[in-house]
């Protein structure tokens, strides 16, 4: 079969839905292609790359129980929901009215330019969130919103995130700053025996020597990833909880995943600063985007082994009972 049929029949297939919850981002990316390569509180464009990669995932595994009910009602609303969120979107960033969200931010207290940054991030997180469970309910309805937690759940996360960001910059949580400290001795320990010459400065920096020159971290528990890791492993709870599998096995399968998730989280510190002290002391663009990169992976090869355990676990159970029906049958 040729490429064309081949895009014709998933045109008419149900997977063709799909376009839809990507066309927001295909929009943004248009306004601003920059939205997907800064800083996590500077563009959304890669939050909603990662989101529409779990959203395909859910989408297979239960897109043989979704059946369209499009009324005319329905197909209106899937109309006026494209329009509000690229509307939105051209009017924050094509035609710079981004105040109408900063006034209103700063009507709450964020009045500094990184607290307006994380405002207005957060907004466009919970847009895009309520689109994609609009888009579920008008089409399949109410109920099939269960079948699509875990973008919905991402999305809503990293939006908490922002909005923690915003009300407590540069480390003013003390609590999540507590939290930091055995995740700072651990990467210290590994950057020591990587041969990094590093110090732990008071309980939250880092002086740090290298090849290309001399680094001084201020480490906040936003940097830490406290929160990132709380999102992720949320998603992982989220995964683990739909397998179809013992309750015991679920635990086990969390837990691994909770203690996954605290060293891919170790691991990302590690890189950033392995990075600036031998590759480049400009860290801002690797720094934005390892995390997402790194936690995105873990998550989908962690699903991977998970699942296939669990395939060959339930094809070692059947085995046996094939087995002995044979037997029973010689008889």
């Amino acid at each position: 079969m040729n490429l064309p049929n081949l895009f014709l029949n998933w045109i008419r297939s149900k997977d063709a839905f799909l376009i839809l919850f990507v066309l927001p981002i295909i929009v943004l990316f248009i306004i601003d292609s920059n939205h997907f390569i800064l800083g996590w509180n500077e563009g959304a464009g890669g939050g909603f790359l990662f989101a529409f990669v779990f959203l395909i995932l859910e989408w297979y595994d239960a897109r043989n129980l979704l059946k369209f009910n499009l009324t005319i009602g329905r197909r209106l609303g899937i109309i006026v929901s494209i329009f509000i969120i690229t509307g939105y979107f051209f009017a924050i960033y094509a035609a710079g009215h981004t105040e109408l969200i900063s006034e209103f931010g700063a009507k709450c207290g964020y009045t500094s330019l990184p607290q307006i940054l994380s405002w207005t991030r957060m907004w466009d997180y919970i847009i895009y969130a309520i689109y994609i469970a609009s888009l579920i309910f008008l089409a399949f309805g109410i109920r099939k919103i269960k079948h699509f937690p875990t973008p919905i759940v991402f999305l809503l996360g990293m939006a908490f995130i922002l909005l923690l960001d915003a009300t407590f910059p540069y480390g003013s949580m003390q609590s999540l700053q507590v939290l930091m400290q055995p995740i700072l001795a651990i990467t210290v320990l590994l950057l020591t025996a990587a041969n990094v010459r590093v110090e732990l400065v008071g309980s939250d920096n880092l002086a740090v020597w290298g090849q290309k020159g001399f680094l001084f971290i201020n480490m906040y528990w936003q940097c830490a990833g406290i929160l990132s890791m709380t999102i992720y492993l949320l998603v992982i709870l989220i995964l683990m909880i739909k397998l179809h599998t013992s309750l015991t096995r679920k635990l086990i399968y969390a837990a691994f995943g909770a203690l996954g998730t605290f060293f891919v989280n170790i691991i990302r510190i590690f890189l950033i600063i392995y990075y600036g002290a031998f590759i480049d002391v400009n860290l801002r663009m690797f720094h934005e985007s390892i995390g997402e990169v790194l936690f995105t992976i873990w998550i989908v090869i962690y699903l991977l082994i998970v699942t296939t355990i669990e395939a060959r676990r339930a094809r070692n159970i059947k085995s046996p009972v094939v087995i002995q029906s044979l037997e029973s049958y010689a008889r």
